[in-house]
């Protein structure tokens, strides 16, 4: 019996210790929710009001409550107009103009209005660009479009090749070749090791025909098919020297490269091609 009272006793002192222990785990535990849960409140109550908008504004972005992130955003720049987070807002605004609600006019706005009011901030750059594309693409005022790459061009920011390119373009669809031509020039002169180089070149070549000057467009397009023979240009400046010597009655030269012509985006023209010049040659030898 003693034996069995002792056994009985020490299981007890067992489960007293166990529960004991596992009170003071819980309470642990409780302490550690109630610390992190008051930490995080005192984190919260640290952020400043523009920045608890901001991410409320962008954990709405992320549910597609666009027009209720589009409200966040509006609150900073309106009444915290001198907070860091309210130039990113603008652009963030501009963006949803642009993309959600798919209105580049509110879009453009926006985005002039970045660069009139924080004219020093570098998101200045990102907002200048969208404006130029809007400008060009959308409303396809390419007057206005060449002075807005000409402002990025000034920000000695960004990709002054790409702005160069466009720039010309304009002036392209302006149809003013020869300043088109001008701004192409300048590029390849400016920034030489440009991945655009094969395609300014191709265009160029393009532009000089529309000039009259043919045998300066077969510089450029030799000098592409030499210099960059892995382009996607090189092709059809191959193809299109080829048409300018038969254009000029060249024609077995013309023929010649037509035949070692590999590639060609348009196969069946191009077998038309060889099939009417081999006629147009074998009428002249008759001729003769």
């Amino acid at each position: 019996m003693k034996k069995q009272l002792k056994r009985e006793l020490k299981q007890q002192e067992t489960k007293t210790k166990t529960s004991s222990r596992k009170r003071w785990i819980l309470s642990v535990l409780v302490v550690l929710v109630l610390t992190t849960s008051l930490f995080l409140v005192y984190r919260r109550q640290q952020f400043t009001a523009p920045q608890r908008l901001f991410a409320k504004g962008i954990e709405l972005e992320s549910l597609g409550k666009i027009s209720a992130a589009e409200k966040s955003y509006q609150e900073i720049y309106q009444n915290y107009p001198q907070a860091p987070e309210a130039v990113e807002a603008l652009l963030r605004i501009g963006k949803l103009w642009q993309h959600d609600h798919q209105d580049e006019q509110m879009a453009l706005l926006n985005y002039l209005k970045l660069e009139h009011d924080y004219p020093d901030s570098p998101l200045v750059l990102p907002a200048r660009e969208e404006a130029a594309q809007i400008v060009k693409h959308t409303l396809r005022d390419y007057s206005q479009a060449i002075v807005l790459y000409q402002r990025l061009l000034d920000l000695n920011m960004g990709t002054p090749d790409l702005y160069y390119y466009e720039i010309a373009d304009c002036y392209f669809r302006l149809e003013n070749y020869p300043q088109a031509r001008i701004e192409l020039e300048t590029l390849l002169a400016t920034f030489p090791h440009s991945p655009l180089a094969p395609d300014v070149l191709y265009r160029k070549g393009g532009i000089l025909l529309l000039e009259g000057r043919a045998e300066d467009a077969q510089q450029d397009w030799q000098s592409l098919i030499e210099q960059y023979p892995d382009s996607k240009y090189r092709i059809q400046a191959e193809f299109d020297l080829a048409k300018l010597l038969e254009e000029e009655e060249h024609l077995t030269e013309a023929l010649q490269r037509y035949r070692q012509l590999e590639g060609f985006s348009q196969p069946l023209l191009l077998k038309e091609k060889i099939k009417h010049l081999e006629r147009r040659i074998a009428e002249k030898k008759e001729a003769i």
